[in-house]
């Protein structure tokens, strides 16, 4: 053999179990958190977009309230009417000093905007409130529209301002917006500054910003000193962690809700390292502590395991030395309720194991006992002697040899096959000897015996053990077949299935003689008779066949049902044994 068994010991088998469970367990726990793992960082970046557009969004809604503060003083303020329209000077500074106190009243309501103002073409006067002193965009918004062709500028600014646009002043850049009404210009900035410190807060203070891609914009606007080109390739890429300037960040693109262009946002990527470093911590402290309790586990049962086992080595080793349950209760047993529980069962497993081997020679000695009132059922001697007797006389007549010859090899046949050692045959062999069991009785009595054979589906091919036909078949022309009145043999095989699926086969033996009488049927159809039952000896081969099925397949598998036929009241027994497809040993 290429591959030998070899012996094991069940403790070591316990030691591999145990540590493949925690192989397992391992093995899962790492794939379980690395999946957290890979939702958590896919969690934190989806928090992180979700920060920078509530960002955003209120730095939108800032600019869209002042906007609408913006449009409602251009159509109904009263005093920029009066502005627009008076020459008096007086009324002109009042004018001014309540446009001013309206503009600081607004800027204050609103976090995001840096600057607000409103221009009059018609007099020149520039009203702004502005949250910086020192910025210079409120001097550059004058002196450009008092530069530029008034009338021409008041109407390009409708058809280009739909949204915020970029505004570039010595190298410093805003958002501005401006609106028209009533020859007034009214207007609404924010420094790129404002914006970019605002994510910063909502970010962390090492975010990068970088506005791109504007026209009004020659380079990158970037709140950090970062080489601009970089961060064009950077743009490019779509990864999510990218590399600038030799250290790690978390990529944000998104174009602003405000404005023309696109937004950069580069996030240090140790924060979300930090997060994710006390999940793996948290990670390598819970498999420390699944190894010390497998281990702890292991040690336990190792040691609680040992004297179980080695009670039950012993108990097995008393069983090979001595079959006798005396030699085994002589011995002490351990507290071990389990242990215990086998040293009993096995008492009186030997107990009744020798309760058993009286019993199993009995019923060896009834299985020979059997068979041999099987042979002498099956070999009739009346039978052969009147064959051989009908053949005598047909020799000396005109009878042809080759009918003889036919006869002598038909009988030669049968008896060999009745002879046979083979424990099961198919059920189509059976049947052949049992159509040449059928010939030779109609030698001896022609035209008085008919038979009719159905045998259906795939039954023809099922194990039987041999001559369980034929001596049904032998009963019913013995106590039934004469020269005087003729006799019909039926024998049909179906296939049954039960309500499990199992498959079985079904077979009917039907003569039209005079049937079984009553207290047979009654001794025959007992769950076990005894031979002393059936009829005081008689029809010993009934008796075989029953025992040999109830012997072969059991009670629950096999059954045999003795009966009369109501229609023809001949001898009726139907057979059902388990479909086992026969194959030559």
């Amino acid at each position: 053999m290429l591959f030998r068994r070899r012996e094991y010991s069940l403790f070591s088998q316990f030691s591999k179990i145990i540590l493949l469970i925690y192989g397992l367990f391992v093995v899962s726990f790492s794939l379980i958190f690395l999946f957290l793992n890979h939702n958590m960082q896919s969690n934190l970046y989806d928090s992180y977009c979700r920060t920078i557009d509530y960002c955003l969004s209120g730095i939108k809604n800032d600019l869209e309230i002042a906007n609408r503060s913006v449009l409602s003083t251009l159509y109904n303020n009263s005093d920029l009417s009066e502005l627009s329209c008076s020459n008096n000077i007086l009324n002109i500074s009042v004018c001014e000093s309540s446009l001013q106190r309206t503009l600081n009243s607004y800027l204050q309501c609103y976090s995001t905007v840096d600057g607000l103002f409103f221009y009059s073409g018609r007099n020149d006067r520039f009203i702004s409130a502005v949250r910086d002193t020192n910025s210079f965009f409120p001097v550059y918004f004058r002196n450009m529209m008092r530069s530029v062709e008034f009338s021409v500028y008041y109407r390009e600014i409708p058809a280009r301002n739909g949204d915020y646009v970029f505004c570039q002043i010595d190298g410093r850049y805003c958002l501005v917006r401006m609106f028209t009404y009533n020859n007034m210009i009214g207007g609404v900035w924010v420094d790129l500054d404002t914006i970019m410190k605002k994510l910063e807060q909502s970010t962390s203070g090492d975010t990068i910003c970088a506005f791109l891609n504007d026209s009004e914009m020659d380079d990158p606007v970037v709140n950090r000193s970062t080489d601009k080109d970089e961060l064009k390739r950077i743009q490019e890429k779509d990864s999510q962690i990218v590399t600038c300037s030799g250290s790690r960040y978390l990529k944000f693109l998104t174009q602003p809700p405000f404005c023309c262009g696109e937004l950069l946002i580069l996030m240090p990527y140790s924060q979300l390292q930090q997060t994710l470093d006390l999940h793996y911590m948290l990670q390598g402290i819970f498999i420390i502590i699944l190894t010390l309790c497998f281990f702890s586990t292991f040690l336990l049962y190792s040691s609680r395991l040992k004297l179980p086992v080695r009670e039950l080595y012993r108990i097995s080793a008393a069983v090979k030395d001595s079959w006798q349950p005396e030699a085994i209760k002589q011995q002490q047993v351990s507290r071990c309720k389990e242990v215990r529980e086998i040293n009993e069962e096995v008492i009186r497993l030997l107990e009744h194991i020798n309760s058993l081997e009286n019993q199993v020679l009995k019923e060896q000695l009834l299985k020979k006992e059997y068979e041999l009132l099987s042979l002498r059922n099956q070999i009739s001697p009346h039978f052969l002697i009147n064959c051989l007797s009908v053949i005598s006389s047909m020799a000396g007549t005109s009878v042809s040899r080759t009918v003889l010859k036919s006869m002598i090899s038909t009988l030669a046949s049968h008896l060999r096959y009745t002879l046979s050692t083979k424990s099961f045959v198919s059920l189509a062999e059976e049947m052949c000897f049992v159509r040449n069991y059928y010939d030779l009785n109609n030698y001896r009595y022609p035209d008085s015996l008919t038979y009719q054979i159905d045998i259906r589906d795939l039954c023809d091919n099922a194990a039987v053990f041999p001559c369980l036909i034929l001596m049904l078949s032998e009963n019913s022309i013995k106590h039934n077949l004469s020269a005087d009145e003729k006799l019909k043999l039926i024998v049909t095989a179906r296939e049954e299935q039960d309500e499990h699926g199992k498959s079985y086969v079904h077979i009917t033996h039907l003569d039209t003689g005079n049937g079984f009488p009553e207290q047979m049927l009654v001794d025959l159809n007992r769950p076990n008779p005894s031979i002393e039952e059936i009829a005081d000896g008689t029809r010993i081969g009934l008796y075989n066949i029953k025992r040999r099925i109830l012997l072969a397949y059991g009670e629950s598998h096999g059954s045999i049902r003795f009966s009369n036929n109501p229609e023809s009241g001949g001898a009726q027994v139907d057979i059902i044994i388990p479909y086992i497809p026969y194959q030559e040993s």
